[in-house]
């Protein structure tokens, strides 16, 4: 097996190799860091904050082999580490307890209302925390010392803390209604009726390019699979408000009950502000209600599972001739059969139009509700609804979709910067970015320079691999070679961060809007609200495929520099680090190289990793889809295709296995095929301690034999 696990090795994860990486990694899952400092992190590289003396450290398995450095930085990233250790367990018997029982005895989950604690969340509160400091000085009317982007992003943001502070919400149920009432013609759980030929598929259209919100269907513009040189239209299944489980494994019955009495409650809200007798509409209600949780459980049914969506080879594209005869659109249906399926609702009538229209209307309901305030924002908190933009993600592969609301306790600008961050990604990536001046630089090159060594290793030992041949480990490295870095931020739109022509000229059709709006009434968060909304679907997405000369783009970033996160894209063959990563407890500038070869190095070997697991080895170099037949794509030959297909059977039985580690309760053990992708990523780093050993070498005469643990 370690000889099939090689090919997804590489990195260089850190000079204390798999011991202390996969230390850093297990607290950057589980931990939240408040309680290292008195003071919050510094995100700026700059300064270190003053972290509690450390303590000594010699026991039996973490003995001491001479003096520490003593400075703040050595001692805050001790801290980190040491804030989850306990050193009196032999990690080599039970590593989980060893790098995470003093974090689990000193929090209570409970308590704190949390059902997990992640250092991505909390370091995103940093930056977003920095992001909202940073636009206190803005002035949104003041031209001259300030770029249209930053002034955009202050409008929205003062808009959206004004409205979050509200005891009780403005009323924008009447103008909800009046828009519902223009596609559709009425209410039908109001007992309202529809209008004559009521084109449902034209009021789905207009409703996510006016809202960011799929309903039946969820679109995206992206590089064409088949021709990279160009962009298509990606047409798929929508993003249901719960995970596909939840609608259609029957041990999930009562999620599915409780979604049902979330939808009443929320017809219930919406109907006690448009109508005089909402009472008497409770029966009608309550059946619509189940209905469209029914209707929800169908398009689960219908839709594919994520592991399914992965085989590319399935995906139909096909092109249409618009009125020009010269122009062709690319169009690529992800999900077939799910289209079949919607074709025999709508064209057997197999299901009441008013059921359909409620569906609909109550996924604006509950997306609108989410950020109108006061009692409205209490129900969707209470339905832990994630607002559709989030779920669904970016990208073809849906980059940095999430399925938990974050932020909900928090000062307000902190949920409000992550708002304007789903729905504009480079307006707080800006800001950000651009307060970073005198490191922003420096910190690149490093990153640079750490994430050449991660790929050079990583071809380094695909030299060795016996079940690969000789002519697949040529296109390998020929992929890796061609593998497009998006460092920090993308430099060329955000130009020196004097002149701010070019950003602001990308955002001025679609966003300029929100500072008129905003000088018109800066409580009307619901107008801003739709500016960024429509923003977002025509800026980010369908402005790609009206573009004069419809050009493929391999270094779109599609998320924010200020998202704490870091992704591959297998369609552009493309590996991003959002400036927001570099950021403790992952890495920071002044921190021992050790720490941040094991904190970003990791998340490197990570995401480029994606681009050799099950998914990444159908597309080539350029992003292409490769050599696709009937039953696969990829650049492999057929002798190393099975070889890799027993590597990743291999991981899947092997996650399958795991389970979590609590003494009583239900028990959960992975599904190893669901999340084989991550899996093999995650395994990146496993082999790459001869490599880190020889680098030792290079930097000091002796190395330490237990520094590295295995």
């Amino acid at each position: 097996m370690s000889k099939l696990l090689g090919f997804t090795a590489f990195a260089v994860i850190s000079a204390v190799a798999v011991s202390i990486a996969s230390l850093v990694l297990n607290i950057i899952i589980l931990t939240r860091i408040n309680s290292i400092n008195n003071t919050p992190i510094n995100d700026n590289n700059n300064t270190v904050t003053t972290p509690a003396p450390a303590p000594a450290n010699d026991t039996k398995y973490c003995p001491n082999v001479g003096a520490a450095n003593d400075s703040l930085p050595w001692r805050q990233a001790a801290a980190y580490l040491l804030n989850g250790l306990d050193q009196s367990v032999d990690p080599c018997e039970d590593f989980y307890a060893f790098t995470c029982n003093k974090f689990i005895a000193g929090v209570n989950l409970t308590a704190l209302d949390e059902s997990r604690l992640g250092t991505y969340d909390q370091a995103q509160v940093d930056v977003n925390s920095h992001i909202a400091s940073t636009l206190k000085k803005v002035d949104v009317n003041d031209d001259k010392n300030w770029s249209a982007t930053e002034r955009i992003t202050k409008a929205a943001l003062d808009a959206c803390v004004i409205n979050s502070n509200l005891e009780h919400s403005l009323d924008y149920s009447k103008q909800i209604l009046a828009d519902i009432k223009s596609w559709f013609g009425g209410v039908p759980f109001l007992n309202q009726a529809l209008k004559d030929k009521v084109d449902i598929f034209a009021a789905v259209g207009a409703i996510e390019q006016t809202h960011a919100l799929g309903t039946l269907l969820a679109s995206w513009a992206s590089v064409d699979y088949k021709n990279v040189a160009q962009n298509a239209l990606y047409v798929s299944q929508p993003s249901l408000s719960m995970p596909r489980d939840f609608y259609t494994l029957p041990q999930f019955v009562d999620k599915l009950d409780a979604r049902a009495e979330q939808i009443e409650k929320v017809m219930q809200v919406f109907a006690s502000d448009v109508v005089d007798d909402p009472g008497k509409y409770n029966d009608t209600i309550k059946k619509a209600s189940k209905d469209v949780a029914s209707f929800e459980a169908q398009i689960a049914m219908a839709s594919w599972p994520d592991e399914e969506m992965r085989a590319s080879n399935e995906l139909l594209s096909i092109h249409i001739r618009e009125l020009n005869p010269l122009h062709r659109l690319a169009v690529v249906l992800s999900q077939p059969s799910y289209f079949a399926w919607l074709n025999a609702i709508f064209a057997g009538n197999t299901e009441d139009q008013t059921v359909i229209v409620n569906y609909v209307i109550t996924q604006l309901l509950f997306d609108d509700f989410t950020f109108i305030g006061g009692a409205y924002r209490n129900v969707i908190k209470e339905a832990n609804y994630v607002p559709y933009a989030q779920r669904r993600g970016r990208g073809v592969t849906r980059v940095g979709r999430r399925f938990t609301r974050k932020f909900d306790d928090e000062d307000p600008a902190v949920g409000c910067v992550d708002m304007i961050m789903a729905y504009m990604p480079y307006g707080p990536g800006y800001v950000y970015v651009k307060s970073m001046e005198g490191v922003r630089d420096q910190v690149v090159k490093d990153i640079t320079h750490q994430t050449e060594l991660v790929i050079s290793n990583f071809q380094t030992m695909i030299t060795t691999l016996d079940w690969m041949t000789q002519e697949s480990k040529d296109a390998a490295k020929y992929k890796s070679d061609h593998l497009l870095k998006n460092y920090g931020w993308p430099t060329a739109l955000f130009g020196d961060f004097k002149d701010s022509s070019t950003i602001d000229l990308y955002h001025k059709a679609d966003y300029n809007a929100i500072i008129a709006a905003y000088n018109n009434n800066k409580t009307d968060f619901y107008t801003i609200m739709n500016i960024l909304k429509a923003g977002l679907e025509n800026r980010e997405a369908f402005r790609l495929l009206v573009a004069p000369d419809n050009k493929g783009d391999r270094s779109n970033f599609l998320q924010s520099p200020a998202m704490v996160n870091a992704w591959y894209q297998p369609e552009r063959n493309s590996i991003t680090f959002p400036y927001a990563i570099w950021n403790p407890p992952y890495y920071n500038l002044q921190y021992p190289q050790a720490y941040n070869y094991a904190g970003q190095g990791g998340t490197g070997g990570h995401e480029l990793t994606h681009g050799f697991d099950d998914e990444g080895v159908q597309f080539g170099w350029d992003g292409s889809l490769m050599n696709c037949t009937w039953n696969h794509c990829g650049w492999m030959d057929a002798t190393s295709k099975t070889g890799f297909t027993n590597m990743a059977q291999c991981v899947v039985s092997q996650y399958s296995t795991q389970c979590c580690p609590e003494k009583n309760g239900n028990v959960h053990c992975a599904n190893g095929a669901t999340t084989q992708g991550e899996n093999i990523a995650d395994l990146g780093g496993e082999t790459g301690i001869n490599f880190i050993k020889k680098v030792l070498h290079f930097l000091v005469e002796e190395v330490p034999p237990h520094m590295f643990i295995s």
